[in-house]
């Protein structure tokens, strides 16, 4: 949580990307965790309504750690802005500098495919199946939240790099 609470200003070393990851990664684990527990409860939808919810919450949270909220990056400077949004496009952020919703992250947690709705529908197995369906939504929770910190260290690689590079005057060379 320390890294939400950090001041409003752009990461701007790798140490500190790094130390950022690190945190947003034990944060997708403790929500790898929550999923798996709802797993197993034996009411049916709570999973899929809890990961749904968790999935939004947590990509939320590593977008505002890595300061790519839509709120943080409205906030910049243009500078700054334009290469926040240069970035993304380039890098071709899936939930990065966006809004997460619930109905988002499960049509990208479809695209996980079967192992998602085998975990869904193994829970009905007793005892072995409700195991192997918690397994499966740890597995996809962090999988997908790897995968975002993942993007949002990229995006903010390449904001440094564009940041960095000279200015262009927009004049022509020897006028």
């Amino acid at each position: 949580m320390a890294a939400e609470m950090r001041r409003e200003a752009m990461p701007d070393s790798s140490e500190a990307l790094h130390a950022i990851a690190r945190e947003m990664r034990a944060l997708v684990r403790r929500r790898g965790a929550l999923s798996a527990a709802a797993a197993v409860l034996p009411v049916p939808g709570v999973d899929i309504a809890v990961d749904a919810a968790t999935f939004a919450d947590m990509l939320m949270r590593i977008n505002r750690a890595f300061q790519l909220s839509p709120e943080q990056i409205e906030k910049l400077h243009t500078d700054e802005r334009l290469a926040v949004l240069a970035a993304l496009s380039q890098v071709s952020a899936l939930f990065a500098g966006r809004y997460v919703t619930s109905a988002a992250v499960l049509t990208v947690v479809k695209q996980f495919g079967s192992r998602w709705i085998t975990g869904k529908a193994a829970k009905w197995v007793p005892i072995a199946g409700q195991g192997a369906a918690a397994a499966l939504s740890y597995w996809t929770v962090v999988k997908l939240g790897d995968a975002h910190i993942d993007e949002c260290m990229r995006v903010r690689d390449r904001v440094r790099a564009l940041l960095a590079a000279p200015k262009t005057s927009g004049r022509a060379p020897g006028a």
